[in-house]
């Protein structure tokens, strides 16, 4: 018997879930050039450390995240820094772009997060996903939330979370999309409909 549409997962393009025997470093970085809110660090690495748990079963004590002195951290070699905590991989995420505005009223609000992201082995020294240079980017669009600013920050950084851990692990067919993903017009072209 096959499994129904609850039940089909989308085969991810590297299983890091599978590597329950080895711990992931999480840093995020936030470059002044990006012009992130001052929340907006600290919500993504909760966010990140949750999904682990949550979603992708990943044990608590496998996850190092963001040690402390991170600032001087990033200026160095990210793989040297997991293998000195002990960590097998460094998921690597960083905000390109991001803003978010009030739109002619406090409540209603609209905004995008431009990251991109990069898992590294550090036993082996490389990159093991993605395949392509440079990293997967992650676009998220909220084009109108009348909830505030903290549910439109939420949107943004769960969206971002979600569709960068996506790729790590089987992740159900039908939650495998975000709504607030922005698609280039050759991406929806491209498409699979369900």
């Amino acid at each position: 018997m096959s499994p129904g549409p609850f039940e089909k997962k989308i085969p991810p393009e590297y299983d890091l879930q599978a590597q329950q025997d080895r711990k992931i470093l999480i840093l995020i970085d936030c470059p002044r050039s990006s012009e992130v809110d001052f929340d907006v660090k600290k919500k993504l690495v909760t966010a990140f450390e949750l999904y682990f748990r949550s979603q992708m079963d990943i044990e608590p004590e496998n996850l190092v995240v963001n040690p402390s002195g991170l600032g001087q951290a990033l200026s160095r070699d990210p793989v040297k820094m997991a293998q000195e905590l002990g960590a097998g991989y460094v998921l690597l995420v960083q905000v390109d772009q991001y803003g978010l505005a009030p739109l002619n009223s406090a409540r209603y609000f609209s905004g995008e997060m431009i990251s991109r992201a990069v898992l590294m082995d550090a036993d082996l020294n490389m990159t093991v996903w993605p395949s392509e240079p440079g990293g997967k980017i992650v676009h998220i669009g909220v084009d109108l939330e009348i909830k505030g600013r903290n549910v439109a920050l939420t949107r943004l950084v769960s969206g971002t979370t979600h569709c960068v851990l996506r790729y790590l692990y089987p992740c159900e067919k039908l939650k495998y999309k975000s709504s607030d993903e922005v698609y280039t017009l050759q991406e929806a072209f491209e498409m699979e409909t369900y």
